[in-house]
Parts: structure tokens; sequence; C-alpha cells
């Protein structure tokens, strides 16, 4: 989305009343403690219908890019992808490799089937993603689905730092 569109779609997600524009820009920075300062205070319902306009996916979008400066490396001695399935009503699903390495994780778009598939919706992810859920709640609440290497997914909080008891301050 080039800038002026983006300009545009948080003055009319700002108009809407259920999010003020601090708020947008806070989930749009992508950095875990603004968008967690939104995802506490914003009603569900209005958290839901935030990710599913433009604004919504330009957020997720760019938690996604920023997900390489959160990466805490010594999980893996291989590359092992993980393919990120979001989805956000009424908007388009969002679909996104994240190749994790020995050293590093990177945002690719592959056609090689991923080490593990994880479905959620986009307000699990958010809230995953800044530690205010853990994936295995979400997993046994059926809010989490995962599908390939299932110990890839069971240590995917430590590749965030989120399994550490400061992530929940």
């Amino acid at each position: 989305m080039n800038s002026e569109a983006l300009a545009e779609a948080v003055t009319i997600a700002a108009g809407s009343g259920k999010a003020s524009r601090a708020q947008i820009e806070d989930l749009l920075s992508g950095e875990r403690p603004r968008v967690r300062s939104v995802v506490e205070v914003l009603p569900e319902a209005d958290l839901v219908w935030a990710l599913g306009t433009e604004v919504g996916e330009q957020a997720l979008r760019n938690a996604f890019e920023l997900m390489p400066s959160y990466y805490v490396p010594g999980s893996f001695d291989k590359d092992v992808t993980v393919r990120y399935h979001v989805t956000r009503p009424p908007g388009e699903t969002i679909s996104q490799d994240v190749v994790f390495g020995p050293q590093s994780c990177r945002i690719e778009n592959t056609s090689a089937t991923p080490d593990l598939s994880v479905f959620l919706s986009g307000v699990g992810f958010v809230r995953v993603a800044t530690g205010l859920a853990k994936g295995m709640e979400l997993l046994m609440r059926g809010e989490l689905k995962v599908q390939g290497d299932v110990q890839v997914a069971m240590k995917m909080e430590t590749f965030f730092g989120l399994a550490r008891p400061e992530a929940k301050r």
C-alpha cells in the first residue's frame, strides 16, 4: 500500500470511532509494546474490525516484517519453514512464510512445502505476537491449528523471546 493510500485508510479507520489515530499508528508500528498497548484495551469486536481493513492488513504485514528483529537464534541447526495463515474477515487471509535458521530468520514466499503450517485469526496472531496469549492456550481452545512438524510448533514462543517470564509485562 502506498503512503497516500495508507494515510487515507488511517483517516477512514480513525473516523470510524472504533480506534483512535494513535491506536491505529501503534498497530501499524509492528512494535511489540505499542501493538500490545492497543490489543490490551481495544474491544475484541473493534480489533477484529480493524484487522479486517486495509490498515489491519498493513499492520499484520508490518508485524511479519519485524519478526527477524525479535528472533532468538539457537533453536535450529538447519532452516525450518513455517507458513502462517492469518484470517482477517472480511479481508483476505494473509499467508506468509517465515524461514527460521540457526542464526536468523527471514520473511520469504516459497513454493516449497513448509515444515509447519499455522492457522489462526488476526486477533489470535497479535495476541500471541505480543505475549498476551500463549499458542498452547489458543490451540487448546481451537483458535489455532497446526499442520506438520509439531515439535517446531511447541518451540515457537521461544523463537521470539515470548516464553520468558519477563515477556508477560
